[in-house]
């Protein structure tokens, strides 16, 4: 939230910049004076030649940009760093796996156990891909601070590399947006999918022709019934030191099993036998109430679904037309000369000079990151009263397990 919070502060303060918003109401934001003033009042520093001409508004931005540089490289490096830990565990908890038997013998024990299999691998393929974006957040995160000196000129005074060195950033920045503007194409069909088997997983335990039965449930169907259920082995952790507490590992997926497997068995009779006709209607009811609680809860989340698919194509568009229009500032540093550019420059530039290209790219990013961060933060005042009401299956199966 505080990051979307910053981004919004951020480029809003650059797209008024770029147009010089506010320069005759508010003149302070423009005057190099102010800031000199300021800082040799409060904290008796004289800046140097070129440096002084830094703006009230160019160190607002400044500050965003700097916060930007420390959360994203931490950010990325922490993801990479836990989502390693996270693969390294879950590969530790497989290999236990196969060298243990399997808890129970009762289909919905068996189904249980094939249900958490199949959950440490999708997180095991998770973790890699979060290990992979991690890398390229955090040389985003280091660019930033190349972003932050040139707001106080000292690109400008041939300092830290001078302007080479900031298009160099820019370009790392640009190159790291490419596989995630890849996969938020992915994640968009992702949700739709998702919604499209949903409705078929509604479908099939509405009919009730025998179809829904423990074979039928994977991980992907268990997830849109019991949302609730967050596995142990989803958190990343640290890859140093995991052998110590593989006891302890092991006996937290055993629990988790049994949960998964107390959950079927509100779903699913646990076994073939005839109990007294009492207890036979009460099982009913509460298998009953069950599926209604998971039919709901899929209903519910359908809306869901299909809007995130959507909001993650708007994210898209906003960050293609930002990293194209960041671009310009790279191709126009390359080719200064407007009269001998290669055919495809000049067509990327759709026929503008140097100058109003570098000047409507920059404008046309921090625009589409302005828009980009008030949607984050305004769609969940629209969306939370859509989202699924996750109902406490498991805490329904141990009552239920102490009343049998």
């Amino acid at each position: 939230m505080m990051d979307s919070i910053v981004q919004l502060i951020r480029n809003a303060l650059c797209c008024v910049k770029d147009w010089e918003l506010f320069s005759d109401s508010v003149p302070m934001l423009y005057d190099a004076n102010q800031t000199k003033s300021v800082l040799s009042s409060f904290l008796q520093l004289e800046l140097p030649e070129i440096i002084d001409k830094t703006t009230p508004l160019e160190v607002i931005i400044s500050v965003s940009q700097l916060y930007a540089c420390l959360s994203c490289a931490h950010s990325g490096v922490k993801l990479s760093w836990t989502s390693a830990g996270k693969l390294k565990r879950i590969v530790r908890l497989l290999e236990a796996r196969l060298s243990s038997p399997l808890q129970g013998d009762t289909l919905n024990a068996l189904a249980a156990n094939r249900i958490v299999n199949e959950s440490m691998i999708k997180e095991a393929k998770s973790s890699m891909r979060n290990a992979f974006v991690g890398l390229m957040v955090a040389p985003i995160g280091f660019g930033f601070f190349w972003l932050f000196a040139n707001s106080w000129h000292v690109t400008e005074a041939g300092w830290i590399g001078g302007l080479v060195a900031l298009i160099d950033a820019l370009t790392v920045m640009e190159v790291c947006m490419v596989p995630l503007l890849y996969y938020m194409i992915v994640d968009g069909f992702k949700q739709f999918i998702m919604f499209r088997q949903t409705k078929e997983c509604i479908d099939v335990v509405t009919s009730k022709k025998g179809k829904f039965n423990p074979g039928y449930i994977n991980i992907t169907r268990y997830e849109f019934m019991e949302p609730g259920w967050v596995p142990f082995f989803e958190e990343g952790t640290s890859p140093m030191g995991g052998s110590i507490n593989s006891d302890k590992e092991t006996e937290a997926l055993a629990t988790e099993t049994k949960q998964v497997e107390q959950t079927l068995n509100l779903w699913f009779s646990p076994t073939a036998t005839n109990d007294k006709n009492d207890e036979n209607e009460k099982d009913a009811k509460i298998r009953k109430e069950a599926i209604e609680n998971a039919i709901s809860t899929m209903n519910k989340s359908l809306f869901g679904l299909s809007t995130k698919g959507y909001l993650e194509f708007l994210y898209f568009v906003l960050n293609f037309i930002a990293f194209y229009g960041y671009l310009m500032a790279i191709i126009t540093f390359y080719y200064p000369d407007d009269d001998f550019q290669p055919t495809w420059v000049t067509q990327m530039k759709f026929g503008y000079d140097n100058n109003f290209a570098d000047w409507s790219g920059n404008f046309a990013g921090d625009l589409m990151w302005t828009i980009e961060p008030a949607v984050i933060l305004a769609i969940p005042f629209y969306f939370s009263s859509m989202q699924p009401v996750v109902v406490a299956s498991s805490k329904t199966a141990s009552a239920k397990t102490k009343t049998e």
